[in-house]
């Protein structure tokens, strides 16, 4: 039986969707997919189904499946289903719909339809908590999706979707990490697999589902990686999961289920047993070739999981059938190793399985499995499993020929392995090789193999299972290999003789006689022989195998007659010297000597057969073969593998060499030929003596390569080896041209190895040929490259050849366009364009030469390029000029794609030209420089056109006359073209060609130095704007320091500042503020006197252009230059003024200094100044030259200052009066001032660059000379400015300059601009220094200003006003002398203002007098007192400064004078004055001044002034009565007094406050001390009553005893409401707020007393009769609060109940009855239960109201208050009315 909690919790659920009440159906039904909750509340169910259907159509549209869910969830009958009157079958039934609808919808909520389908199943059915788990589960996988956000804010999660809990109504949407904890859950993860489970088998699964799946898999084995329990008990659900996915027919869920097992396998890694069934599963249903890949690369994994012993066991029998049946070896494994290279999947232990089945159960695939092995890596124990396996099958196979190739494999990647394996196994190399029949091995180190035939046997050959026939048997089973024919064995077919020498290893390796199997298959004694022979070098002999030959071979030789020379022999023999065992080594030399000892007869053996038929062999003399023969075997030791000059002697050098070359020519088997070549290409540098030889031999080569390559293989040979000694044949100094056309021929063939070969023997011996045979191979290899595609990499062949500039000059003029011209000839000039060549090159045959000439010269080039060695001569650097000629014809005539040979040209070039300068070089002969420009014109590329430059600049120092020619179009080019490309290169092309040509352009033309400078500048300033911003600086400083600094600066600001003014006239602000940074960072790149000479040049060439305007012979003689050529002295007027205050505003900017000058390294024009003036390291004459320098710049913006408005513009102006009209005049008067306040800024910039000492010494003077008012004025300026940035250490010398003001100021009487600037600098320097100056000074100045005080001029009294304020801060009490002459005169200047018509300067006339009481105020605060009722008077009437500003005043006052005296003035000045003006800032400044006093004034001086606040306060409550403002207003004035009366009566105590107290309530209810007797009775009392609810709220009980005094009087208060003497909501409002309020903080039983709750009692209740609706909330509450207070009394309660009863009768108004009832509710819900005592008295009336004709009155009865009775009762009120 469950436990209680079980059953309550599933009533809980049953009864979850059971609306029982109105409200929680709406909730219920409001809950909505789309819909807010007010709009779903709207919606009724056929709205609903209507739109339902229309998605669930569009969903049958998509999926017809949905069609079954019409007939049931979405039929017409649905509406009217109401789940939780259904039967359980009938629930049971509607529940499977629903899951079977959620798991076909869960693939598609990414569809809008689904969400409205499914809206229909959340609205009707509740899924959403009756199948929340399906609901949940169905749309997991979206949980990073609005939907799931939606479907979460309305689902009731079960318990085991706790951690989405934190999601719901949340911004955010599940984590990764939610997801992973939801996974951990055991229980989750249960409940998931089985809805996975059934989605796999309604076939309802989806790929973004098995993603997620997967995912949520993975991540849980991640988090659980280091707990091993955890993984363990994932394993049976991981397991069952991943069985049901490989299950299915569907790729996705296969896998799916892959990765979650590899994964899992990873993390934990599993047993053989489970692994090997995990692969049988994955097998079983594979069918789909998409998911084969991923089946195979999991199987290689999950065995790459395995650990331990056995853990490479061949693959079970079944599980190997079943892998074959689903993998192809050729087609499938291999073909996926293949594409595996590069994705690294570990695959090795499976393979090893794999393979090791192959050779247990299916020997047919080792044809294969070579293939497989070269395309894995195994580990070394996996192969010597392999290996081993294959030696113990090589016993029991009977054909042992199946393993020849895969041993030969293993013996390739790992001899020594191989070896042990076999050791290990007791078997030796050799005995294996007969095993095989074949040899395997390249060596032995064997030292026993001379009894290797006795130490055979048998059984280990064949293997121990194995019977050995007896040789008759043998015999007749192969009887049809027997050899019969009379002929050399040496001609032989291969397969021939391999099948017998198959046969012969197999005899010797089951132990037959070697002369029984020669007797028996081979018939003739010559036959014999060559066998033997041909077995002594051939590879595919075991060592065993040949030592047995030499023994048959020292028989069978004793068998031929003595007359027979076996001269003939010793070729193959000399060959077999070169086998790697020195045993076969000793018993060959034993073979020569017993031929040796024979007789040298003229009767050769075999000469004519041995090999072929009537192919003579030349020999050499019986003679000779002898002495050689002889010295041969003297010389010769066993040990000696090169015996090259033993085989070939020096005496007779040329017979043997003859000899042997014919040996080699005629030797049949490739082996020994390859021996024999080897032996004269190492005794012979040269060939020539014998190469003609094989001249036949070689021509056919070609033709006969294929059945030589064929040859090798089956002879085992290395044909590589082969043709290396075939190609060596190719000597250095090469004459033969057979072997020349070998060569080519062979670079041409379609053999790639061969030409390789031949290649890198043509590298080796190239520097050895002659010239011509040198340019025969280049130009071949030149064709082969650019005509086709050779099978050699002919480029790097070519790349890697040692040319010389020679070759390089003859192959380039080999494929030159055309020779009828010759660059280097100066006067002649080619036509590089004609209508005759492009007719030509429009051709198609004629295009493509073209193209392919082009490839070649590229090819050239690149070649050129790359050789870093070839040394420079003219002859090469004129033959590239041609070609860049050449180039140009195929660009402009032919539109070839020239542009990357143009730039490997330009490379070479400069290579070359760089060798001519490091070969000492420094003169060249004539060189075509206009081909480089036309080539630089006319190229489209400017990496091209930058090399070309850097060509140029190369050439400068080499041939500068020539280029000198040519620069001015260079440099036209360069300023339209190149220094406008925005790539680094390009502008170190630039800066090179600049610094290269231009020194040299200049000394070549001194005499015109400055012309050129000035052409140059103009060439590259109009493209400035063109140029990259961030690459101007570099460019134009490379320029203007090339050019030299001195000279160039001042012109190029000059051009540039009419750029500048050009876009201020356009109004391109943007571009104009970029050349004036531009020109800032341009001038950093200069020292200081530079910097400065630049400014002055500027400066001077303004003159002469203002001087040219004035003067047309000086015009005429600045036209001739190239820096006026732009029209500049042809501007008009107009143009002319604005041309000048654009470029002294240009200048301005320049030097003016700003916050990006911190930031910069070169620091501010400023800082360079102040180091080349201050820096003690610096040279004497240095600092006195940029002094001097210095001095010049002054004097010319004086002059210009000087000058403006007076000569020159009154000059310019007189020539064109007759012109000029009124609205001329008024320009020009414009355009001076413009000038004027550019120069005036431009001075205070130029004298800010100075040091303070020597600023202050050229100031002064000039401040005291000047008779210009303006200048004065804009000095004094410049002083202020110059000292904020000073630090305090200068206060001497703004001592100085103080002194010097002060001596000033009263001069300037005349001056008011001057006279005010001079005092706010004086101002600004005691800001700044005062701290540090000696008091007398500041004295001596508060004694001038507090005369300039009494000014008329309203501009020095401010500023005076300024320095007083300054003064008295630093001073403080010492000021106190200037008191009466400061104080008494503010106050008059401020009253005159007040009344003043002229409000210009009012506001800062206002805020200086605030400032100076400011300071006052904080300096000597306690003279002010005297003065503060005027302090306050200004601040809250000067209406002109900001109100943040005041308030600071208001603070000053309040935290440094006393606040006794601060509270008397307040009062003063509010009875005085703010109470009689209508200004809500005064007023509200009055009333921050009187918070910020009480806030701060402490509790005994607020007692002493209580009677004074009390008095402030009713008269701030009278305020009502007189002021203008509006309600609200007025609402707000009096709650903040409210607010400080609240602050400042905790500041009292209880005795002090009791008779204020009583005097605010005879105020308020007897109008007592009114002074305003307009105010009424009921703005007195509401004003109290606010006061009194304020002070409830803040005092609580404290203050509840102080309703004594107030008692009567609100009971009287009371009754003339209900006698409506007084109607006044508001006010009643209050007063039934405080009695509640008096009710709810009573904590000492105040209201509980008798005399009083029945005097307050009658009068609140009876309120009924007359209360207001829009208040009677209130009086509920008081009357409630009342009860409550009294609760426990029975006496009280009566007569409450009785009031209560006599309010509710029928005679009673409906408005009556209703608060009356709402109050008794209030009543009962608060202490009902003691008031059950007196509900018999009340039922009578309930019952009455419960049939009231007023349908409120009665349902307030039935739903209100007699639902709280019944709360109370604890059972239904029916009963008291029966």
């Amino acid at each position: 039986m469950s436990s209680l909690s079980d059953q309550l919790k599933q009533v809980a659920n049953n009864s979850a969707t059971v609306a029982v009440d109105r409200k929680r159906r709406q909730k219920l039904h409001s809950a909505s997919l789309i819909y807010n909750p007010k709009t779903a509340a709207t919606q009724d169910y056929d709205f609903i189904f209507e739109h339902a259907i229309k998605a669930l159509n569009e969903l049958i549209e998509i999926e017809p499946k949905f069609q079954i869910f019409t007939k049931s969830l979405f039929s017409e009958s649905s509406i009217n289903i109401d789940r939780n009157v259904q039967t359980k079958q009938e629930i049971r039934d509607l529940d499977n719909a629903i899951n079977g609808y959620l798991l076909l919808a869960s693939s598609k909520w990414h569809l809008t339809p689904t969400l409205h389908a499914t809206e229909w199943l959340v609205r009707r059915f509740q899924i959403h908590i009756l199948n929340a788990e399906n609901f949940l589960l169905s749309t997991l996988n979206y949980y990073q999706t609005p939907v799931f956000k939606r479907l979460l804010n309305i689902t009731r999660l079960p318990p085991l979707f706790m951690p989405l809990s934190n999601f719901v109504r949340s911004e955010q949407s599940p984590s990764n990490m939610t997801m992973i904890k939801l996974f951990d859950d055991m229980d989750f993860l249960k409940l998931y697999t089985n809805y996975l489970n059934k989605c796999i088998k309604q076939k309802t699964t989806y790929t973004n589902q098995l993603l997620f799946t997967t995912c949520c898999f993975i991540n849980l084995i991640a988090f659980n990686s280091n707990n091993e329990e955890k993984l363990n008990n994932l394993v049976p659900l991981l397991l069952e999961i991943s069985a049901k996915l490989l299950a299915t027919n569907s790729v996705d869920c296969q896998i799916a289920a892959h990765t979650v097992l590899v994964v899992f396998a990873t993390a934990l890694p599993l047993k053989k047993e489970i692994i090997a069934a995990a692969a049988e599963t994955i097998l079983s249903n594979l069918a789909n070739n998409r998911a084969k890949k991923s089946a195979l690369i999991s199987i290689c994994k999950l065995f790459q999981t395995l650990k331990g012993a056995g853990n490479v066991d061949q693959l079970p029998n079944k599980l190997y059938k079943l892998f074959d049946s689903k993998f192809n070896l050729d087609t499938d494994l291999i073909e996926f190793l293949s594409d595996n290279g590069n994705s690294n999947v570990s695959c090795d232990k499976f393979l090893t399985t794999y393979i090791r089945a192959i050779i247990r159960y299916d020997h047919d695939k080792f044809t294969s499995l070579v293939k497989l092995l070269k395309l894995v890596h195994l580990e070394r124990f996996e192969v010597r499993l392999i290996i081993t396996d294959l030696i113990h099958l090589s016993e029991i196979i009977e054909d042992k020929s199946q393993l020849i190739a895969l041993f030969e494999y293993f013996i390739s990647i790992n001899e020594k392995l191989v070896l042990h394996c076999l050791k290990s196994l007791n078997l030796t190399a050799e005995l294996f090789e007969i095993r095989l029949t074949t040899s395997l091995f390249t060596g032995t180190t064997n030292a026993d193999d001379t009894n290797i035939i006795n130490s055979i046997e048998g059984q280990k050959v064949v293997g121990q299972n194995n019977q050995i026939p007896s040789f008759q048997e043998f015999k007749d089973k192969n009887a049809q290999f027997i050899n019969t024919k009379d002929i050399s064995m040496f001609v032989e077919s291969d397969e021939k003789f391999s099948k017998l020498l198959s046969l012969f290893i197999e005899a010797i390796g089951k132990t037959y006689q070697a002369n029984e199997f020669l007797t028996s298959f081979i018939t003739t004694l010559e036959a014999k022989i060559t066998f033997l022979l041909r077995v002594l070098v051939s590879p595919a002999a075991p060592i065993a195998l040949r030592l047995v030959s030499l023994n048959s071979l020292s028989k069978f030789l004793n068998n031929i007659d003595k007359e027979s020379n076996l001269f003939t022999l010793i070729p193959c023999l000399i060959c077999a010297l070169s086998d790697v065992s020195k045993n076969v080594r000793t018993n060959v030399k034993k073979i020569l000597i017993q031929i040796s000892k024979r007789p040298y007869t003229k009767h050769y053996f075999a000469n004519k057969r041995l090999y072929g038929d009537d192919i003579a062999i030349p020999m050499v003399s019986p003679k000779d073969n002898e002495t050689w023969l002889k010295r041969f075997l003297d010389e010769y030791l066993v040990e000696n593998y090169d015996i090259a000059n033993l085989v070939i002697p020096k005496k007779d050098q040329k017979i043997f060499l003859m000899f042997w070359a014919n040996q080699a020519l005629l030797m049949p088997l490739p082996y020994p030929k390859t021996i024999l070549l080897n032996y004269l290409n190492k005794y012979s540098s040269s060939s020539s003596s014998f190469s003609t030889v094989f001249e036949k031999f070689i021509s056919n080569y070609l033709q006969q390569r294929t059945s030589w390559e064929s040859k090798c293989i089956n002879n085992k040979t290395d044909f590589v080896q082969f043709e290396t000694e075939l190609v060596q044949l190719i000597a250095p100094k090469e004459k033969n041209q057979f072997l020349i056309d070998f060569a080519i021929n062979s670079l041409n063939s379609e053999f790639e190895s061969l030409a390789t070969l031949v290649s890198e023997r043509l590298i080796s011996i190239f520097d050895s040929l002659k010239s011509n045979v040198q340019l025969q191979f280049l130009q071949n290899i030149l064709n082969a490259s650019a005509e086709s595609d050779p099978s050699y990499d002919s480029v790097g062949t070519l790349q890697s050849l040692p040319l010389t500039a020679e070759l390089f000059v003859s192959i380039l003029s080999q494929n030159r366009i055309s020779t009828d011209s010759d660059a280097t000839e100066f006067p002649k000039r080619r036509r590089r364009r004609s209508s005759t060549n492009k007719i030509a090159l429009q051709k198609e045959e004629v295009s493509q030469m073209a193209e392919i000439h082009l490839r070649k010269l590229t090819i050239i080039l690149e070649t050129l390029d790359r050789s870093k060695n070839i040394i420079g001569t003219d002859s090469l650097l004129s033959t590239l000029f041609a070609l860049l000629s050449d180039l140009e014809t195929l660009d402009q005539d032919g539109g070839l794609p020239v542009l990357y040979a143009q730039e490997t040209l330009t490379s070479c070039m400069l290579n070359t030209i760089n060798s001519l300068k490091k070969s000492g070089r420094t003169q060249l002969g004539n060189i075509r420089a206009d081909i480089l420009v036309s080539a630089i014109r006319s190229s489209p590329s400017p990496q091209v056109q930058n090399k070309l430059l850097l060509v140029i600049g190369a050439l400068a120092s080499l041939n500068s006359e020539t280029i000198l020619h040519s620069v001015m179009p260079i440099f036209t080019f360069m300023g339209a073209h190149s220094i406008r490309q925005d790539d680094e290169f390009t502008t170190q092309v630039v800066e090179r060609t600049i610094l290269t040509v231009i020194p040299a352009l200049l000394a070549n033309n001194a005499a015109k130095k400055n012309d050129e400078i000035e052409f140059l500048l103009t060439s590259f300033t109009t493209a400035l704007q063109h140029v990259p911003r961030h690459r101007r600086v570099k460019l134009y400083s490379t320029l203007v320091k090339s050019l030299g600094a001195t000279d160039a600066i001042g012109p190029f600001f000059f051009l540039i500042s009419q750029q500048y003014s050009s876009n201020m006239g356009k109004f391109k602000l943007g571009e104009a503020r970029n050349i004036s940074e531009f020109a800032k960072s341009f001038l950093a790149n200069f020292d200081v006197f530079e910097q400065l000479h630049a400014l002055t040049s500027f400066f001077e060439i303004f003159k002469k252009i203002i001087s040219a305007s004035q003067d047309s012979e000086k015009k005429s003689e600045l036209e001739s230059q190239a820096l006026f050529t732009n029209g500049v002295l042809n501007l008009t007027e107009n143009e002319l003024f604005t041309l000048l205050h654009h470029a002294f505003a240009f200048i301005d900017k320049v030097i003016q200094e700003d916050d990006s000058d911190h930031y910069n390294i070169n620091g501010s024009f400023r800082l360079r100044v102040y180091s080349a003036l201050l820096d003690t390291k610096n040279d004497a004459s240095f600092s006195e030259n940029v002094r001097s320098e210095f001095g010049n710049v002054l004097e010319s913006v004086l002059t210009f200052i000087n000058k403006t408005g007076t000569s020159f513009l009154k000059n310019v102006q007189s020539s064109s009066s007759e012109t000029d009209d009124e609205s001329g005049s008024e320009t020009i008067i414009d355009h001076k001032t413009e000038i004027k306040n550019v120069l005036f800024s431009l001075l205070g910039n130029v004298l800010n660059m100075l040091p303070i000492k020597d600023f202050v010494g050229a100031v002064l003077p000039l401040l005291s000379k000047s008779g210009n008012e303006e200048i004065r004025y804009h000095l004094a300026l410049v002083i202020g400015t110059k000292f904020e940035l000073e630090s305090i250490e200068s206060t001497p010398t703004a001592s100085e300059v103080i002194k010097f003001l002060l001596e000033r100021i009263p001069i300037e009487n005349s001056s008011t601009n001057v006279a005010q600037v001079e005092l706010n600098t004086l101002r600004s320097l005691i800001t700044r220094f005062g701290s540090k100056m000696d008091n007398s000074l500041l004295t001596e100045t508060l004694g001038l200003v507090t005369k300039t005080l009494l000014s008329d001029k309203t501009e020095i009294v401010i500023s005076s006003l300024t320095v007083i304020a300054t003064c008295i801060g630093f001073l403080g009490v010492k000021a106190i002398a200037f008191y009466p002459k400061i104080v008494p005169p503010t106050i008059k200047i401020f009253n005159q203002i007040q009344n003043s018509k002229d409000a210009l300067l009012n506001p800062q006339m206002q805020l200086s007098v605030l400032l100076l009481f400011a300071s006052i105020i904080k300096t000597i605060p306690s003279f002010v007192v005297s003065n503060l009722y005027d302090v306050f008077e200004m601040t809250f009437f000067a209406t002109e400064v900001e109100t943040a500003t005041r308030l600071s005043i208001i603070s000053l006052v309040v935290e440094n004078i006393n606040l006794k005296e601060v509270l008397k003035v307040l009062s003063k000045i509010w009875m005085n004055k703010i109470s009689q003006i209508d200004d809500s800032i005064a007023v509200s400044l009055f009333l921050s001044a009187l918070e910020s006093t009480v806030e701060k004034i402490d509790k005994k001086s607020a007692t002493s002034q209580s009677p004074i606040f009390f008095k402030l306060l009713l008269s701030l409550f009278e305020y009502r009565s007189i002021s203008k403002f509006d309600n609200n207003t007025i609402s707000r004035i009096e709650a903040s007094a409210h607010q400080i009366a609240n602050v400042y009566v905790l500041k009292l105590n209880d005795k002090v406050f009791r008779p204020l107290f009583v005097i605010l309530l005879r105020w308020a209810f007897d109008g007592e001390d009114v002074v305003n007797k307009q105010i009424t009775d009921v703005e007195r009392l509401t004003a109290f009553f606010k006061f009194f609810n304020k002070l409830q709220e803040n005092l609580k009980g404290i203050i509840t005893s102080y309703f004594t005094y107030l008692l009567e009087p609100t009971n009287d208060l009371l009754k003339r409401f209900i006698s409506k003497k007084i109607v006044d909501v508001n006010l009643r409002r209050l007063v039934l707020k405080s009695l509640t309020s008096a009710f709810k903080y009573d904590k000492d039983e105040y209201w509980k007393s008798t005399s009083r709750f029945e005097l307050i009692c009658d009068s609140l209740v009876n309120q009924l009769f007359t209360i207001e609706n829009v208040i009677g909330k209130y009086l509920v509450k008081a009357i409630g609060s009342l009860a409550a207070n009294n609760n426990g009394i029975e006496e009280h309660n009566q007569v409450m109940n009785k009031l209560f009863i006599t309010h509710m009768k029928a005679t009673c108004s409906s408005s009556e009855k209703l608060w009356a009832i709402r109050a008794v509710k209030l009543v009962y819900s608060k202490v009902g239960e003691s008031w059950l005592v007196l509900l018999p008295q009340l039922v009578p009336t309930i019952v009455e109201l419960l049939e009231d004709d007023d349908e409120e009155v009665e349902h307030e009865v039935r739903t209100g208050l007699v639902k709280v009775v019944e709360n109370v009762l604890g059972e239904p009120f029916d009963r008291y009315l029966d």
